[in-house]
């Protein structure tokens, strides 16, 4: 396999998995299909374990690789920036909850704030340890529970971006993560986060996509494919992922995850936020994020980005 393009899947970032298309990725639902129930030669069963939420421990050597920087759509990046803009004019103190690799608290310390940094996945604490350090950025680190987490200062904003807050394993948890980012906040701080919805789970994670790269130190070859859907019975979208990496021999080794995130719906997101000690100040819902976002909650949107405003004391 030569000249293999370095980004994998079609599936575009900004609707909540995926980045852009290599020259050999492709959508796979045009593809012919075998019967129903029909195993594949040498295949496996399927096994009838439930697996667990992802740890992104494995997967995190692969994330930038396969879902790259997340460049969003332009509507999206200026739909953020109008939102942002005046929050981070005036702040000092910023945490990113759920950073990933980087992208978000790197951008932030850049503009020369002092950052703090957590994710519960201990490879991406790592990948932004390291991506800090690069940069010769003063980044603080730390692996944490989003529900619990706790910093050594108050701030004056807390970002959780793409879909951070669907990752909760459970509905009662968003409660207590919405006080836990109210405890972390100064009186009058700002929470700006975004979530996935249903719309997007049925409409774009039903599809199959797969395609091919080189990981990130651009020495073994890469395959990965991903499918997904949402179980309505549970109000979660779920999205499997699996990527097989070349190893020096030429064999190839396979690596999965399931990701399964909770829909939230809307009155339910205002409603712990207010008992969280917070008020909504802003909210975009995109129903195409090609275009501009509504500044209202729609029926039928795809994302919804939310900037929220932690009471202050009289």
């Amino acid at each position: 396999m030569s000249e293999v393009q370095p980004v994998v899947l079609a599936v575009p970032n900004e609707l909540g998995i995926g980045h852009r298309c290599g020259s050999r990725c492709r959508d796979v639902e045009s593809l012919p299909k075998r019967p129903t129930g029909v195993r594949l030669p040498y295949s496996r069963p399927k096994s009838k374990t439930a697996r667990k939420s992802p740890s992104y421990e494995v997967f995190g050597q692969f994330y930038d690789v396969i879902w790259g920087e997340k460049p969003a759509s332009p509507a999206w990046t200026a739909a953020r920036s109008q939102i942002l803009k005046p929050v981070l004019a005036q702040a000092t103190q910023v945490c990113e909850l759920g950073c990933g690799t980087g992208g978000t608290a790197i951008e932030f310390a850049r503009r020369g704030m002092r950052v703090f940094a957590s994710d519960f996945s201990r490879e991406m604490c790592r990948i932004t340890s390291e991506k800090a350090h690069a940069e010769k950025l003063d980044v603080w680190v730390r692996r944490a529970d989003m529900r619990t987490f706790r910093l050594p200062v108050q701030v004056d904003l807390v970002t959780s971006e793409w879909g951070v807050i669907n990752h909760l394993p459970r509905r009662a948890d968003l409660a207590q993560t919405f006080r836990a980012v109210a405890r972390a906040l100064r009186s009058g701080g700002h929470f700006y986060f975004d979530l996935h919805n249903r719309k997007l789970y049925e409409d774009i994670w039903t599809r199959t996509f797969a395609g091919d790269g080189m990981t990130s130190d651009r020495r073994r070859e890469l395959f990965a494919a991903q499918r997904g859907g949402f179980d309505r019975s549970r109000g979660k979208g779920w999205t499997e992922l699996t990527i097989f990496v070349r190893g020096a021999e030429g064999a190839w080794k396979r690596h999965r995850e399931r990701i399964e995130e909770i829909y939230w719906p809307h009155d339910e997101i205002v409603r712990h936020l207010e008992r969280a000690g917070f008020r909504l100040i802003r909210v975009f819902d995109f129903t195409d994020l090609a275009s501009a976002p509504s500044p209202k909650k729609v029926a039928h949107g795809l994302r919804t980005i939310y900037l929220a405003q932690k009471e202050a004391r009289p």
